[in-house]
């Protein structure tokens, strides 16, 4: 079966040789061909500009890589970019997107886990400066001040726990705990700095 190399948008692997199905269509000089990964099993497609002589053919495609022979203009489904709350301070939003960006790519578990346990460390660090000393205590101490709810509190204490065993244990975080820790890191993060700055601009709008 012919292949072509690219990054699958379902299951993220990068440079991985997707299978070209055997049926592939030609309007226009553009090939639209439809793909399998052969690790996780999902189709894609796309559309293809032949450009070898080769690959103007499908005949010529049996067990061939076309990596050379084909450009990509257009690809489905995209593959999902980071997921960044809005307004969070730059600092914060910049530790992030390193979390947001390794955590895609398999074997980047530790990384991912330990940049969302520093982004939310340096994030409420912005909410009261005063509160000092270790980050579980600082979870408290702002809880205890009304700073944080009990269920944000919570989840924040969930984030520090994960993100000390991504950084410190000698065995990575599974796939679904650092799923369950990116899907608690956004959520508090939107609570510490997207939704007071959505009620601020409320206020700010004049009453019709």
């Amino acid at each position: 079966m012919a292949t072509f190399t690219h990054k699958c948008p379902h299951c993220l692997t990068d440079h991985i040789a997707l299978q070209i199905r055997p049926a592939a269509y030609f309007s226009m000089q553009k090939a639209i061909v439809h793909l399998d990964c052969p690790k996780c099993g999902l189709p894609s497609c796309a559309v293809m500009q032949p450009k070898s002589g080769l690959a103007q053919d499908p005949r010529n495609w049996d067990d061939r890589d076309l990596t050379e022979h084909l450009g990509v203009e257009e690809f489905w489904p995209e593959a999902p970019g980071p997921v960044i709350p809005e307004n969070m301070p730059s600092d914060v939003e910049r530790i992030y997107l390193q979390a947001e960006r390794n955590f895609p790519t398999e074997g980047n578990e530790e990384a991912a886990g330990t940049m969302y346990r520093k982004a939310l460390d340096v994030g409420l660090k912005k909410i009261d400066v005063t509160v000092t000393g270790t980050l579980a205590a600082r979870i408290k101490k702002l809880a205890t001040n009304g700073k944080l709810t009990a269920d944000i509190a919570e989840w924040a204490d969930h984030v520090r726990d994960l993100g000390n065993e991504a950084a410190h244990e000698d065995a990575p975080p599974t796939r679904e705990e650092l799923t369950e820790l990116r899907s608690i890191s956004e959520m508090v993060m939107r609570y510490l700095f997207s939704l007071p700055a959505m009620v601020q601009a409320r206020r700010q709008t004049p009453a019709p």
